[in-house]
């Protein structure tokens, strides 16, 4: 599950970092990343808690980066990192961190992308994925009714990748519902915005 910060989706109620771990857990999710490089967030202040009461409850800690080429600002001890790519900043950030020249080093923990595949190539993909970089495709039919799981992870093999995982769109838009994807519930989906299902 990808999620902004502890809070429901409507905003009125914040979640400590171990209700939002446990919540997690009693839903049945594996693993749970937090936006880390928004600095609103202040996110050395909660991910100490955060990592622990996950570890508590049986749910992968992780990051999420809405600016790739942050990704090197991944802590030591989390279990994954994730880069989001929507655009040339991000690829070239990203990039960047791949080939030594962003402000730090790759993390050693598992690495994905979370994409549109926004300005994505084949020949750009090759880095990312000699890198180790999963890729989790952006299956957001609120958004788009066309960006089915079964078309992003066609999208994703024609790129390169051997496989993809669809993130669902799980938030409302306007004044519609989040749209149903009962029809993947047994592919291995991820939800964003993890707010709207704690």
């Amino acid at each position: 599950m990808l999620a902004w910060i502890f809070e429901n989706g409507d905003g009125s109620q914040q979640l400590s970092p171990e209700e939002c771990a446990r919540r997690a857990a009693l839903e049945g999710y594996e693993w749970l990343a937090l936006e880390y490089d928004d600095p609103r967030f202040q996110p050395g202040t909660w991910y100490p808690q955060f990592h622990y009461h996950c570890g508590l409850h049986g749910v992968l800690p992780g990051v999420w980066f809405t600016e790739a080429g942050n990704i090197y600002k991944t802590p030591g001890d989390a279990a994954f990192a994730i880069a989001e790519v929507e655009g040339p900043g991000d690829l070239d950030g990203l990039t960047n961190v791949i080939n030594g020249a962003g402000g730090g080093p790759l993390p050693a923990c598992s690495l994905a992308i979370c994409t549109n595949f926004s300005t994505l190539t084949r020949e750009n993909c090759k880095p990312l994925i000699q890198a180790g970089f999963a890729c989790l495709t952006e299956a957001y039919m609120n958004e788009s009714p066309g960006m089915t799981p079964d078309a992003m992870d066609a999208n994703a093999r024609w790129l390169g990748w051997p496989t993809s995982q669809p993130v669902f769109g799980v938030y409302p838009t306007a004044s519609d519902p989040s749209p149903n994807y009962d029809a993947w519930a047994d592919w291995p989906g991820v939800d964003y915005l993890g707010e709207f299902v704690l």
